[in-house]
């Protein structure tokens, strides 16, 4: 079949916006950060992100999770009260391999490295395999001991990538007009994390050690839930319920009583909130942080008065990877990959489990891989449009280009990894910082198997303002020559458009095949490009991709 992409590029090139140029002024603020990723934070229990380790005292701090193959805990790990009964094959297999596992580490505590490197040897590879994500992380729940007082993850933000000090700091520097004279004060949110526990001690750790006050909001869907229903002293069932959490109450005690606390006051997060001059929320699942904020379609009345302050100018916003995602009025993106959005479209459905096709868990016609989207919108924090993360690393430029499509909306902003979009949302400012880029869509058209847009791509230092049609007066930093280590023409669930961005620049045309699938991107006589050898980056070019039979 002949490709269809010519099809509609000349309506997307009619649509390109002429106007693109001038500069964004120094002295404007910003009081929104949103960075693509995850930030790579060295800590006692993440040392493969230090540059040393040799700050690490295993006997003052928390260096892995530690799990007991007890008796007791094999049988809670293996209960049939909580595994499906058409699971009950694995079930039993499962119980085998523990006592098994048992007799190998001498039936005592063991470290989850050497745990979990016995568990993905050859021996339990093929178990290990059919394991979903809900199943490996109940057995890791229920197996693992309980946290020793006293001993905690410590973070070292000196020893942390530049590229994550640099966002560190960038942050707490975005705080520092509203705290004048005192001390920035950050209020942690950790909502989206799986749970919400974890990520505590290590961002508390990298934002103290940038100069800030933090305070741990102890919200997350589960608290948001029990407050509107009345079930404070129901935490541990309902963590089980609605996000596959098991033992929390018994594995972080502290954290759980701080927890049902706050949960049994309407107005413990006042003080809090109050004092705050920035919220940060930490990585995680979209969806996870928007049901901490919004019960039953309703903003909680924290979210109301967060969003407040926001739009007063008397806070800060900052978030990383899905959480970013998670921050827009309208069509927030929350699972799938884009493959799946060129094959199948995307859905305004809730996002199916990760793995779900191997515990039989998918929603009925959703896949794991399904592009989904919340269309009733996310935190109401970015207005501008749609915002996907792990932009190029993960291929996701036609995942977002999908939902836009679907859902009539004039721009989507992709944010790379270890990449940060600042925004001054009052005025329409934005920079880019970081290690890569962003790529910004305008105008996605399209059928089932077919997609067009103008966009552009502007790395570290570049500038420009946004509206809810788009981006102008784009100024694009000068950037130095860089060598790529590595090149693939995957585009689907690769780095292939990123890395094809030279060719592009150089040439006037970039032609990916992958599978049944045929990418073109091509820049025309409104097009600007940067002079510079590998990922170039380029303002009104346009992209168009179709699936062919």
């Amino acid at each position: 079949m002949k490709s269809l992409i010519p099809v509609i590029f000349g309506a997307a090139i009619a649509s390109v916006a002429m106007t693109h140029s001038g500069t964004v002024r120094a002295e404007n603020l910003y009081n929104l950060m949103m960075i693509g990723s995850e930030l790579e934070v060295c800590s006692s229990l993440q040392s493969d992100r230090c540059m040393s380790t040799s700050w690490i005292k295993a006997n003052d701090m928390r260096t892995t999770r530690l799990f007991q193959l007890s008796d007791v805990r094999r049988k809670e790990a293996t209960r049939s009260s909580i595994w499906p009964q058409q699971r009950e094959e694995i079930r039993a297999q499962l119980a085998t391999a523990l006592e098994e596992l048992a007799t190998y580490f001498g039936r005592g505590v063991v470290s989850e490295h050497r745990f979990v490197e016995r568990l993905r040897s050859r021996a339990y590879q093929t178990l290990l395999m059919q394991l979903s994500e809900a199943e490996y992380q109940r057995l890791l729940d229920n197996l693992e001991l309980r946290h020793t007082d006293g001993v905690q993850e410590v973070a070292n933000l000196a020893q942390s990538p530049a590229t994550t000090r640099d966002m560190v700091e960038e942050f707490v520097a975005m705080l520092k007009p509203l705290a004048q004279t005192k001390k920035p004060r950050i209020t942690l949110v950790t909502a989206a994390a799986r749970n919400s526990y974890d990520p505590i001690e290590r961002y508390t750790g990298i934002f103290e050690q940038a100069g800030a006050e933090v305070t741990w909001l102890p919200v997350d869907a589960v608290v948001a839930r029990a407050q509107a229903e009345g079930k404070c002293t129901e935490l541990e069932s309902l963590r089980r319920d609605m996000q596959g959490n098991y033992d929390r109450d018994r594995v972080n005690p502290a954290r759980h009583e701080q927890q049902l606390k706050y949960c049994t006051s309407d107005t413990a997060w006042e003080d809090m909130l109050g004092r705050s001059h920035g919220v940060f929320f930490v990585d995680g699942r979209a969806d996870n942080l928007r049901d901490a904020f919004i019960v039953d379609q309703e903003p909680t009345r924290l979210m109301r008065v967060m969003l407040g302050r926001y739009m007063q100018g008397s806070l800060i916003i900052g978030a990383e990877g899905h959480a970013s995602a998670a921050l827009v009025t309208g069509n927030m993106i929350t699972n799938g990959t884009s493959r799946e959005a060129l094959a199948s479209g995307a859905h305004a459905r809730k996002a199916p489990p990760e793995m779900c096709d191997l515990d039989a868990s998918c929603p009925r016609d959703l896949g794991p891989n399904s592009v989904t989207y919340e269309a009733l919108g996310g935190l109401s924090f970015f207005g501008f449009g749609v915002v996907d993360t792990n932009m190029s690393q993960a291929g996701r430029q036609i995942r977002m280009m999908r939902v836009a499509q679907t859902t009539g909306t004039p721009l989507a902003i992709g944010i790379d990894g270890n990449t940060a979009l600042q925004v001054n949302t009052a005025q329409g400012y934005f920079r880019v910082i970081g290690d890569e880029g962003i790529f910004v869509n305008e105008g996605a058209q399209g059928t089932d198997t077919l997609l067009a847009g103008t966009f552009h791509y502007m790395r570290h230092g570049s500038s420009g303002k946004i509206s809810r049609q788009g981006v102008t007066d784009i100024h694009l930093a000068e950037l130095p020559s860089r060598r790529q280590e590595s090149l693939t023409i995957r585009f689907l669930d690769d780095t292939g458009i990123y890395d094809n961005l030279g060719t592009l620049c150089s040439r006037g045309e970039s032609r990916l095949l992958q599978d049944k699938a045929e990418l073109i991107m091509q820049t025309n006589d409104s097009s600007t490009v940067s002079n510079v050898l590998g990922r170039c980056q380029v303002v009104n070019a346009v992209l168009g991709v179709a699936l062919n039979d």
